[in-house]
């Protein structure tokens, strides 16, 4: 069965508006749809935001073990505007014309997408794929489970463990309810109710010289008065009630008090549409301000907390699940100094851990996570997949098919950023974090 892939990272519904991104995180998002690669095979095609390397997709292929290149298409070669299908008549032309091959009735066609928002519903109808799919999307499901406040929601109901806190409007309510929390805690992070990762998130505290991850942008404060908070936030346009045309609702806001945390993990779940949901891999997120990478599986977790983090994420799945969502979805915690598991939020769509998943069970068995342990990073400096590849190969660190340890060029964005995402494979922890150091002098003699 053919997959029709709609890498759509950059859909109007990552974030409440396009301003509420920062602007050093907007080409992040066109750079996440180059993951879905990884999970393409023999006569697939894909649509992405961007652009990728040839060197870096026949890389992706040979690895994969696929006849050619997959057939990759750029929203920049097709006039229109954002995803929204109506937008692009002459992208839905091209498709029809690519899949009007072979026996649509014996092999019909398929659509993945990074986020089952409204417009993959829209192109579902359009191009005939997935008509129970399109009506259930089209009701704005994805867009429940990616929503911080419908998180905050749920979790309470069902007894999810997550940091006091409370959905706030922004202007008077947002500003008494920081004030407030910060005068007991020391430390509050405000978050936007729909955005992907940590991006936008401001964390204010009176603390000096703490753990800050998770947070976009840091604010130190002297006093917690309400004069005070408001001035800290006013350059972020929160402490004013918007104003806004008839009919139009503001983007709401979620804040937490901010623990410092001695571990952050996530795990990956598939959520079919009835049964249980399946945990497909966990790890330990790498954190600076936001997410820089991840080690699977999470390294000398407890028992305790084992349990508890399996326990809670199946519930969190299921309760998505009965909101009427189903398909991807991963999910956030910390482990607090004092061991306390709390839970952050869920996002109903491809992770930036979902990819590695896929390269871990298409490479190393549905089973890696038992024999092997894998760790990546984002943002590497590094030149282009060609040189790199040869670099590694000549150090016997790359990973080639039928390998079982060495080093993977996850996404290759060294034309726009200069940068690369790698995953290290070793069999163990010791062998993996070895590799990972010898990768390191390779990136610095480069």
């Amino acid at each position: 069965m053919p997959k029709l892939m709609f890498a759509n990272s950059t859909s109007r519904v990552m974030a409440a508006r396009p301003d509420d991104v920062p602007d050093d995180a907007k080409d992040s998002y066109r750079f996440l749809a180059n993951r879905m690669l990884w999970s393409m095979n023999d006569g697939d095609i894909a649509i992405l935001p961007g652009r990728v390397s040839d060197a870096w997709l026949s890389y992706v292929a040979d690895l994969l073990g696929l006849a050619s290149p997959p057939t990759v298409l750029s929203l920049r070669d097709h006039p229109g505007d954002g995803w929204y299908p109506g937008a692009r008549p002459e992208l839905a032309e091209v498709l029809r014309g690519l899949m009007s091959g072979g026996d649509s009735a014996a092999d019909p066609w398929r659509l993945e997408s990074y986020i089952h928002d409204r417009d993959i519903a829209g192109w579902e109808r359009l191009l005939g794929i997935g008509a129970e799919e399109s009506v259930r999307f089209a009701q704005g499901t994805a867009e429940l489970v990616n929503s911080k406040s419908v998180f905050r929601s749920m979790a309470t109901a069902f007894g999810i463990p997550v940091p006091e806190g409370r959905v706030v409007d922004r202007g008077p309510e947002l500003v008494d309810g920081v004030s407030e929390l910060l005068a007991r805690t020391g430390a509050v992070i405000v978050k936007q109710d729909v955005n992907a990762g940590g991006d936008g998130n401001i964390l204010l505290t009176t603390v000096e010289g703490g753990k800050e991850a998770g947070a976009h942008y840091v604010v130190h404060l002297t006093a917690t008065d309400r004069a005070t908070v408001t001035s800290a936030l006013r350059p972020f346009g929160l402490t004013e009630v918007p104003d806004l045309p008839a009919g139009a609702s503001p983007a709401r806001n979620v804040i937490e008090v901010y623990h410092e945390s001695v571990r952050e993990l996530s795990a990956d779940m598939s959520v079919p549409r009835v049964g249980a949901p399946t945990l497909m891999s966990y790890s330990d997120l790498r954190m600076a301000e936001t997410w820089k990478g991840s080690v699977y599986p999470p390294q000398n977790l407890t028992p305790r907390l084992h349990a508890h983090l399996g326990a809670y994420m199946q519930q969190v799945a299921i309760a998505a699940q009965q909101l009427g969502y189903h398909g991807p979805m991963n999910i956030d915690a910390i482990v607090t100094a004092s061991g306390e598991l709390l839970f952050n939020e869920f996002n109903g769509r491809v992770g930036g851990t979902t990819g590695i998943d896929t390269i871990g069970r298409r490479l190393l068995g549905q089973d890696y996570l038992d024999h092997h342990v894998l760790a990546s990073r984002i943002a590497v400096p590094a030149p282009g997949s060609a040189i790199l590849t040869k670099a590694l190969k000549e150090q016997g660190l790359l990973f080639t098919p039928g390998s079982d340890h060495g080093v993977i060029i996850y996404n290759d964005t060294t034309e726009e950023t200069g940068t690369v995402e790698y995953v290290v494979v070793g069999r163990g922890w010791e062998e993996t974090s070895q590799r990972e150091e010898q990768l390191g002098r390779v990136l610095n003699e480069l």
